[in-house]
C-alpha cells in the first residue's frame, strides 16, 4: 500500500514498497489528486507483474527503455499527427540524441525547458508549442506503453513554465542576450485599409479571392492555398477541409459575398483550374511534403507582404486576416464561443479568445 505525506510546501510525497521493486519508490506531486492517481496506476501495473522501466535500477539487465526518438517515430506512425506537431517533433528530434524514457523525470523536464529559455533563447510561445507537441507524444506513450513510461513529467510542470524567470534574465544579461516575452498581435484592419488593399488586388483575381477567402472565412493560409475545387460546395455554402492544422476534418460555412466571389472565380478560371488538376490557386503544386508546404507558406507570405506595403497598410501580416475574421464573427453574429471554434478550427477556447480582441470603440457601442 502506498503512504502519502503532505509537505510544508503543499506538495504531496508518496512512498511505495513492493516485492517487484528493487527498493522503496518515492515521488513528489503538486497535489494529492496527482499523487493518488499516479499511485493507483502504478499499483495496477505492479499487480499485473509489470514494472515500469523508469523504476528499475540502472544496472538491471532486463531494463526496458526506448529512445525518445523511437517514441516520436512510433507516435507518428500510429497516429494521425497534425502537420504542425510533425514539424515541431522533427525539429526537436536531433537534440534528444540517446535520451531514453528511463531518463525522463521532473528534473529533466525542468532542465529541458530552462535550456530552451537560456541556451536557445526561444520565445515563450515557441517553448509552449514544443512542450505541447512532445507532451502529446509522451501522453500517448503512457497510454499505449505504460510498461515503458508510466508518467509524463512534462504534465507536472507548473503553469507559466515558459515565462523567463529573474534568474534567466540575469543569466542572459551576462551573455549579452535579451529576454523574450510573450507578444500577442492585436492588429485589426481598418475599413480604409481594406479598401486600399482591394484596389491594389483588383487586377489580380487570384490574390483578390485569396484575400477575401481568408478575411471572410477565418481559414488559415495553408487551408486556403491547398484547396481543391471538389472541396467547395456552393449549393450548401460550405468548404470541406479534410485535414486542418490540428489534423481534424471540418466544414467552413461561407458568407454570401464569398459565395459570389467563388462562383465568379470558378467560372472565369475554369480552364486554369482544370490544368492544375482542380487546385484553386497556382501557389502550390499538390506536393504535401512538410518542407514543400513550408516553402509555399513563406512564398505566399512574401507576396502579400509586398502587396500590403503597396497598399500602404503598415505592420500587417497575412495571418492577421484570420485574427480579423475571428473578431468579425464575434462582432457580426450572435454565435457562441463553441460554434465560432467549430468555424475557425480552434480546439482550445483559450486560444480562440486570444483572437477575439475587439476594439474598445466597438465594445463601447454596446454600453448605455
Amino acid at each position: 500500500m502506498p503512504t502519502f505525506k503532505k509537505l510544508a510546501s503543499g506538495a504531496v510525497q508518496i512512498r511505495i514498497v513492493h516485492r517487484l521493486l528493487p527498493k522503496p519508490f518515492w515521488a513528489t506531486f503538486d497535489d494529492e489528486k496527482q499523487a493518488r492517481d499516479y499511485a493507483s496506476r502504478l499499483e495496477g501495473l505492479l499487480a499485473q507483474g509489470v514494472v515500469p522501466a523508469s523504476l528499475l535500477q540502472p544496472a538491471a539487465p532486463d531494463r526496458k527503455a526506448w529512445l525518445i526518438t523511437r517514441c516520436i517515430a512510433e507516435y507518428q506512425r500510429a497516429n494521425s499527427v497534425p502537420l504542425s506537431d510533425v514539424k515541431l517533433l522533427d525539429t526537436m528530434r536531433p537534440q534528444f540524441g540517446v535520451l531514453r524514457t528511463s531518463d525522463l523525470n521532473y528534473d529533466w523536464a525542468e532542465a529541458w525547458i530552462q535550456a530552451m529559455r537560456r541556451e536557445q533563447n526561444l520565445a515563450p510561445s515557441t517553448i509552449r508549442h514544443r512542450h505541447g507537441a512532445l507532451a502529446r507524444c509522451l501522453d500517448w506513450m503512457t497510454r499505449k506503453h505504460p510498461d515503458i513510461l508510466i508518467q509524463n513529467p512534462l504534465r507536472q510542470l507548473k503553469r507559466g513554465f515558459a515565462v523567463y524567470t529573474p534568474e534567466d534574465k540575469v543569466y542572459l544579461a551576462v551573455q549579452g542576450k535579451s529576454t523574450k516575452i510573450d507578444e500577442e498581435r492585436n492588429r485589426r484592419l481598418d475599413l480604409d485599409e481594406e479598401q486600399r488593399i482591394e484596389r491594389v488586388l483588383e487586377p489580380l483575381p487570384q490574390e483578390l479571392l485569396f484575400f477575401h477567402l481568408a478575411l471572410e472565412t477565418a481559414m488559415r493560409m495553408r487551408e486556403c492555398y491547398t484547396l481543391y475545387q471538389s472541396q467547395v460546395d456552393l449549393a450548401k455554402r460550405t468548404i470541406n477541409l479534410d485535414r486542418s492544422k490540428n489534423g481534424d476534418n471540418r466544414q467552413v460555412p461561407l458568407p454570401t459575398p464569398i459565395v459570389t466571389r467563388l462562383r465568379d472565380y470558378l467560372k472565369v478560371q475554369k480552364a486554369e483550374i482544370a490544368l492544375r488538376d482542380g487546385r484553386l490557386f497556382a501557389y502550390w503544386d499538390g506536393n504535401r511534403d512538410v518542407t514543400v508546404l513550408d516553402e509555399v507558406t513563406s512564398d505566399v507570405s512574401r507576396i502579400f507582404r509586398v502587396l500590403f506595403m503597396e497598399a500602404d497598410v503598415i505592420d500587417f501580416h497575412f495571418h492577421d486576416l484570420r485574427h480579423e475574421a475571428t473578431c468579425r464573427l464575434y462582432e457580426r453574429t450572435g454565435l457562441s464561443d463553441v460554434l465560432i471554434a467549430k468555424i475557425t478550427g480552434h480546439r482550445d477556447l483559450r486560444m480562440l479568445k486570444r483572437y477575439a480582441s475587439l476594439r474598445g470603440s466597438d465594445l463601447a457601442a454596446h454600453l448605455w
